[in-house]
């Protein structure tokens, strides 16, 4: 009888790891093109928004966004 009461426990444990990393996951994801600045040229852009190496700052379909160097 004991380790029927130890396997659901082991199952209840289990249940609240798996959706404390559902959770986490689900609050903590973030859509990194999620911000949409209009603009009509790349001077519209603000000077504060920052690309990483290899990306440069452009007006593309009348949004800024960091693309990618060739």
């Amino acid at each position: 009888m004991q380790r029927v009461g130890r396997r659901n426990m082991v199952e209840i444990v289990k249940f609240t790891y798996v959706m404390i990393i559902l959770i986490s996951l689900f609050l903590f994801s973030t859509n990194v093109d999620a911000l949409r600045i209009r603009c009509n040229r790349v001077s519209d852009c603000p000077k504060q928004m920052y690309c990483n190496r290899d990306y440069e700052l452009s007006c593309v379909y009348n949004q800024c966004k960091c693309v990618r160097i060739t």
